[in-house]
């Protein structure tokens, strides 16, 4: 069951770096924050940061073992239970 929990997290992480989010990840406690912005004095506008939340929300959706919780827009949490 863990192998299956860290092989889901990991399918959602790699779906978030191709969509060019920024990834902290943190294996040993299962979980990772995506982070959608071009930097502190320009961010990402807010069509384009739900568009990818949305499609981060739709993959972890796949996945039973798998959360995902939106703090605004612009950033994601993701873990396993």
């Amino acid at each position: 069951m863990e192998k299956q929990r860290k092989e889901s997290l990991e399918a959602v992480l790699q779906l978030c770096g191709n969509l060019g989010a920024e990834i902290r990840y943190h294996p040993e406690h299962r979980y990772f924050t995506a982070m959608v912005w071009t930097g502190w004095d320009t961010p990402c506008g807010m069509g384009e940061a739900l568009a990818i939340q949305q499609e981060i929300q739709r993959t972890a959706a796949q996945y039973p073992t798998v959360v995902c919780y939106c703090f605004d827009p612009f950033s994601t949490l993701v873990y396993t239970v």
